[in-house]
């Protein structure tokens, strides 16, 4: 489950807060408000500029639920995926721009970080076979034959029109990693809400001066940048190994399991389906009204941390023969909750925007949403947001459990000021469901 965040500056780095809360009597707030007031949104975010772009993945080729993290040197892709619905269709091409540890664009030119042709076309395109709703499939490999990467870190993916390259389409977040710092990591459940993670990130390898202020930790859960877990403290320095383990020094709610729902056939309902409609040409699934969860009790549940898989019964090409259908969501409120209420996951490009936004029904007493998505098994949660607050919230709809199931991304970037280029130099990635060692 996630929780969303609100970045801000302390003398280590930059951190996040899922909500302002005192834990087990540890006050931050006064930290806390100095702390948030002035900051700026992060600038290099991923959106989509066309309504018609749809199902856009980016992971390592080969492992469709992965993150989005390759390592330099080791001959490892990239696999770009995205279908443009209708019948005129664009040609598109990528580009690459390299960013900061906290996402700012790196001011440095591009063959500082790359070596070849840095726009290069979408070749593949195929049209969908035997759907609804005609659609092409494009998809490339990153990075291509003409180009290579001379440094790593964050870089940003860039696809636009060939015709013109200022249309940018959609932008997507991707790392670069490298293996000189080695981390070690375990999560704690110190109380029944709450998870704790404790890190110790080996620095041998690494010829440092100043590890403290060089090495910046990033800490992210369950493959959302927006959910980025803050450290309430500077790591200690012991034998050139940074250790974070000081109790509530790197907190996180629990959250819940996600919800999911089956769609990937249209003849047989799955078990968090209601019904499936055929309303000339489309297709209609009603999943199951959703309840809130906030006092529930916990219950296990295998997931995909937030993610969606396309696929279909007997497909040749699952990507090219999945269909467009319409999927209709529905999360009892006996009143409005006073805040806007969104679908929110891997599905809406973890984005809360007028394409997930929830309509509340008085008369039957829910919040609805009809999203188009493609055929295939889907988690979701639901979000909160207020009026004048861009801040998400998961308390109310989903509830936060110790025992949840939750992986941690942790990503430990050399910002060295002499090179003025910020390298992920370690990188791992930690389940909760992990014996405590």
């Amino acid at each position: 489950m996630n929780k969303d965040v609100v970045m801000f500056e302390l003398p280590f780095f930059n951190i996040s807060l899922p909500g302002l809360k005192i834990i087990s009597g540890l006050i931050l707030m006064n930290m806390i408000f100095i702390a948030v007031s002035g900051q700026n949104f992060i600038p290099a975010n991923e959106f989509c500029n066309d309504p018609n772009i749809k199902t856009i993945l980016l992971n390592r080729s080969g492992w469709d639920l992965s993150m989005p993290v390759i390592y330099l040197g080791e001959n490892e892709k990239l696999s770009l995926r995205f279908d443009c619905i209708g019948e005129q269709v664009e040609e598109y091409s990528y580009s690459l721009i390299a960013c900061t540890y906290n996402w700012e664009i790196n001011e440095n030119p591009q063959h500082f970080y790359l070596d070849g042709f840095n726009n290069t076309p979408v070749y593949d395109k195929y049209s969908s076979f035997n759907t609804s709703k005609y659609f092409t499939h494009f998809s490339a490999e990153i990075p291509g034959e003409d180009l290579s990467f001379l440094r790593s870190g964050n870089y940003i993916l860039r696809v636009y029109e060939s015709r013109n390259p200022d249309s940018v389409i959609f932008t997507r977040r991707f790392c670069l990693a490298e293996r000189f710092a080695e981390v070690s990591a375990r999560v704690k459940k110190p109380n029944s809400q709450n998870q704790e993670i404790q890190i110790e990130i080996d620095l041998n390898d690494l010829n440092l001066i100043n590890p403290l202020a060089e090495i910046k930790v990033v800490i992210i859960k369950n493959n959302d940048w927006n959910n980025i877990v803050p450290i309430a403290f500077k790591p200690l320095l012991h034998d050139n190994k940074l250790v974070l383990d000081i109790p509530y020094q790197v907190m996180a709610g629990g959250g819940n399991e996600f919800r999911y729902f089956d769609i990937k056939s249209i003849k047989y309902i799955s078990d968090r389906v209601d019904s499936i409609k055929y309303i000339s040409p489309e297709t209609h699934f009603y999943l199951k009204p959703d309840i809130i969860k906030q006092f529930k009790p916990y219950f296990s549940s295998t997931d995909l941390n937030g993610r969606f898989y396309i696929d279909m019964p007997e497909a040749h090409d699952r990507h090219l023969e999945s269909d467009y259908v319409y999927v209709h969501f529905t999360l009892e409120a006996p009143q409005p909750f006073g805040s806007d209420v969104y679908v929110y996951g891997a599905l809406t490009y973890w984005k809360t925007d007028q394409n997930n936004f929830m309509i509340y029904n008085a008369e039957r007493s829910v919040y609805e949403k009809i999203m188009l998505l493609k055929q295939g098994y889907y988690n979701y949660a639901y979000a909160t947001k207020d009026y004048n607050n861009p801040k998400m919230n998961f308390d109310l709809t989903e509830g936060n459990h110790s025992e949840t199931e939750n992986d941690y991304l942790i990503f430990v970037y050399l910002k060295n000021p002499m090179s003025d280029f910020d390298r992920l130099v370690g990188f791992e990635i930690i389940n909760s469901t992990e014996a405590e060692r």
